[in-house]
C-alpha cells in the first residue's frame, strides 16, 4: 500500500493543525509501508517546510522565468497542472491524504482530516481563509473522500454533520511527542521568561475565540492567588484582546524546547475552550505529569477523562474556585497524581491507526 500525506499545512499552521499534521507524518514513517510526506513549497514561497523528511513537490520551471510566471499564474496554470505535477513526481499512490484541504493530487481513495466543526457551526469565529478551507474540505467530502477524524468526537461530528455512514470515517488520536516528559524545568528558560517554578498557571493554544481566553483571564483576576498566569500561543484572529493585564504574561513563537519547560515548571494547564477536535495540549501536559483543568467542551471529557479536573463551560464561579483551591494547595497533588497516571500514547501508535484506516476504505 503507497500512501502520500500532504504536509503543506505545517507551514502556514504554527498552532494545534501543524502540530498534529506534524506528528502524524512521524508516526506514519514509524507504522511502516511506502509512506511519502508531501509538501507543495510553491504554496509558501519563501517559508521552508520543518516536517521532518518531507518531499517537496518541484514547481515547474516557468516560475523561475518573471515574465511567463506572471502571464501564466494569471491564468491560474499553477493551481490547474498541480495534481498532474505531483502525480509525475510521487506516482500515484493507493491514498492521499489532505490535511491542508487542497483538492490535489490523484489516487484510489482520498482522504481529508477533520480537526473540528466549528466553521459550520460558529463562522463567526473564523476568519476568511479558514472558512474557505472548510468549503473545500465540504466539497471533497461530497465528491466521494473519506475522512480521518483527530479524535472519536471529531468522528461522530463528521458523520453528522456531513450525514455520511460510519464506514466512511475513521479516527486517529493524538500523541504528546517523545520530548514531553516529567522532570524540572530549565532554570535559562525560567530566568528568560521571568518566571519561577511553581509560581504560575499556563495556557497553551492559539489566540482564537473559541480558547475564552478574555474569560480565562477575567476568571483568573477574580481567583486573586497572586500568581501568574501564562499565554503562549502561536496564531491569533478574533476578539482576544487582553493586552496589558496586570499577572498576565503573553509568550508568542514559543520554542518546543521552552515549552517543555513550562509545562515543567507550571501549577497547572488551564484550558477553558467552548470546545477543542482533540486537545493536544492537554497529551502534552499529562506526559510531563502536569495537572490540567479544563472545560467540558468537545472532545475534551474524553482527552481529561478521569486525568484531570473537568469544569462547565464559562462557569466564572467554578473556574475562580478551581484555580483558588489550586494554588493553595488544596487539590494541586490529588491533579499531579492522576495526571501522571494517564495513559501515554505515541506517534507511532497514531500512525498504525491511520494506516489500519487506509487498508480499511481499500
Amino acid at each position: 500500500m503507497k500512501t502520500i500525506l500532504d504536509v503543506t499545512v505545517c507551514t502556514h499552521s504554527r498552532g494545534g493543525v501543524g502540530r498534529w499534521v506534524k506528528g502524524l507524518s512521524k508516526g506514519l514513517f514509524l507504522a511502516g509501508g511506502s509512506h511519502v510526506s508531501m509538501d507543495v513549497a510553491e504554496t509558501h514561497l519563501g517559508l521552508v517546510s520543518d516536517v521532518p523528511g518531507a518531499t517537496v513537490v518541484k514547481p515547474p520551471v516557468w516560475m523561475k522565468m518573471p515574465l511567463l510566471r506572471r502571464i501564466l499564474l494569471a491564468r491560474g496554470l499553477l493551481e490547474s497542472t498541480r495534481a498532474s505535477r505531483i502525480q509525475k513526481q510521487l506516482g500515484r499512490p493507493d491514498v492521499i491524504h489532505l490535511s491542508g484541504v487542497q483538492p490535489l493530487g490523484n489516487a484510489r481513495r482520498k482522504v481529508v482530516t477533520f480537526f473540528d466543526d466549528t466553521p459550520w457551526t460558529s463562522p463567526e469565529s473564523h476568519t476568511q481563509d479558514t472558512l474557505f478551507y472548510a468549503k473545500q474540505l465540504e466539497s471533497l467530502v461530497a465528491s466521494g473522500a473519506f475522512v480521518l477524524a483527530i479524535s472519536k468526537w471529531a468522528q461522530s461530528s463528521a458523520q453528522k454533520l456531513f450525514n455520511i455512514p460510519v464506514e466512511r470515517t475513521g479516527y486517529a488520536g493524538g500523541s504528546a511527542g517523545e520530548m514531553f516528559t516529567p522532570g524540572k524545568p530549565d532554570p535559562d528558560v525560567m530566568r528568560k521568561f521571568d518566571l519561577i517554578p511553581g509560581d504560575y498557571f499556563l495556557h497553551v493554544g492559539s489566540f482564537v475565540p473559541r480558547k475564552n481566553i478574555p474569560f480565562l483571564v477575567r476568571s483568573f483576576g477574580r481567583a486573586d492567588t497572586g500568581k501568574k498566569l501564562v499565554l503562549a500561543g502561536a496564531e491569533k484572529w478574533g476578539d482576544t484582546s487582553v493586552e496589558s493585564t496586570p499577572g498576565v504574561v503573553f509568550l508568542k513563537g514559543v520554542s518546543d524546547g521552552d515549552l517543555l519547560s513550562l509545562y515543567r515548571g507550571t501549577l497547572a494547564l488551564l484550558l477553558p475552550s467552548s470546545t477543542e477536535g482533540l486537545g493536544l495540549t492537554v497529551l502534552e501536559a499529562f506526559a510531563c505529569h502536569t495537572p490540567v483543568i479544563a472545560s467540558d467542551g468537545g472532545a475534551l471529557p474524553d482527552t481529561v477523562g478521569k486525568n484531570g479536573l473537568l469544569l462547565p463551560v464559562l462557569e466564572t464561579d467554578h473556574w475562580v474556585r478551581a484555580i483558588k483551591e489550586t494554588a493553595s494547595g488544596i487539590i494541586l497533588n490529588s491533579l499531579r497524581e492522576r495526571a501522571a497516571a494517564a495513559p501515554q500514547v505515541t506517534w507511532k501508535d497514531v500512525g498504525n491507526r491511520a494506516m489500519d484506516f487506509y487498508r480499511s476504505i481499500l
